[in-house]
């Protein structure tokens, strides 16, 4: 087998409310999908998590594009017969989301992509009317607030909840000393924990905080011997592993199965996907210790490259193997 032609496409359908985070305002989200075809008349996609600009990593959607059609000049022709000679082909991309992206659909080629059934965990970005009715109507496992200066009003909110969810934070690095001392007043909360609270790790500030709640790695997590030096030299007791993060899934894999035999707590992380990437969430949640970030079908956006990918149902999420909507893509090239 062997690749003969790719298409790229863009997607980008708007956010039901915008996502507001310390770090930017999204109404929209835009990415890119790749499909991958060989000499068996075989189509395989993938969806890169990048965003359009660096507000988040620093390699983007026009970097992984380019990266991958200069890989395609390269591996044009050259046959590969299982999956480890496809992620050598792959280990030639230079950045990792371009290498997720192409890991994805060399994973579909080599394996049954099965029904996954896992806990649903909501992010929220601000507490409103409709995303509090959201959450009572959906019922999540855990919902993942962003950090505001009205957490300590939002987490009253979300306790009142009937459902009565389990509640972590996303400081998006971006914790000051005052919001140390707010962090210390939810110590009796049973946070279940906090995402990169800190843009510079500080053993003195994130003792102060491990004592209200656990600490999570998230941005900071970006393969495997960094993940070795932070647990063990600072008090971090939760990775957040994306597979975008580390060159795809085979890489998190590894990396979920160092944590599980090292006893610290796993959540797998998106990023405002779409169906495609979510599925492969979820295939890689089934590993998780905690409920991860992944949302049901619809939850986001109206419209999916992957219709009705994980189905709610009694507090789970049920994704089948996904088929790929190429009517809702645009700007085929």
């Amino acid at each position: 087998m062997y690749i003969v032609n790719a298409t790229f496409y863009d997607m980008a359908a708007a956010f039901k409310q915008p996502i507001v985070t310390p770090k930017v305002r999204l109404e929209r989200r835009k990415a890119l999908i790749v499909e991958l075809k060989t000499n068996e008349g075989e189509s395989y996609f993938g969806e890169c998590n990048a965003f359009e600009t660096d507000w988040y990593a620093p390699t983007t959607i026009a970097d992984v594009e380019a990266d991958i059609r200069v890989w395609l000049d390269d591996i044009y022709g050259k046959s590969f017969y299982t999956y480890e000679e496809a992620l050598k082909l792959a280990d030639r991309l230079e950045t990792t989301d371009a290498r997720h992206t192409v890991v994805m659909a060399f994973y579909t080629m080599f394996h049954s992509l099965e029904d996954v059934t896992v806990d649903y965990g909501a992010t929220v970005s601000g507490l409103t009317e409709e995303s509090l009715n959201t959450l009572e109507e959906t019922q999540p496992q855990r919902i993942k607030l962003k950090w505001t200066p009205h957490v300590l009003e939002d987490v009253q909110c979300l306790q009142s909840l009937a459902h009565q969810p389990a509640i972590a934070f996303d400081a998006n690095e971006s914790l000051s000393e005052y919001d140390i001392a707010t962090a210390l007043k939810l110590k009796d909360q049973h946070i279940l924990y906090i995402e990169e609270p800190f843009k510079t790790l500080n053993a003195e500030e994130l003792d102060e905080i491990n004592q209200a709640m656990p600490i999570a790695i998230d941005e900071k997590a970006t393969d495997l011997d960094r993940i070795k030096a932070l647990v063990w030299n600072y008090p971090i007791s939760v990775v957040v592993v994306k597979p975008f993060r580390l060159g795809g899934i085979d890489r998190a894999m590894e990396i979920i199965a160092w944590l599980s035999d090292n006893h610290i707590q796993i959540v797998i992380g998106g990023m405002y996907e779409y169906g495609l990437s979510r599925y492969f969430t979820a295939l890689l949640a089934q590993y998780a210790s905690l409920p991860s970030d992944i949302t049901p079908s619809g939850y986001y956006y109206d419209t999916d490259v992957v219709p009705n990918s994980g189905c709610l149902e009694n507090g789970q999420l049920k994704f089948s193997k996904p088929s790929i909507d190429t009517q809702v893509l645009d700007n085929a090239r």
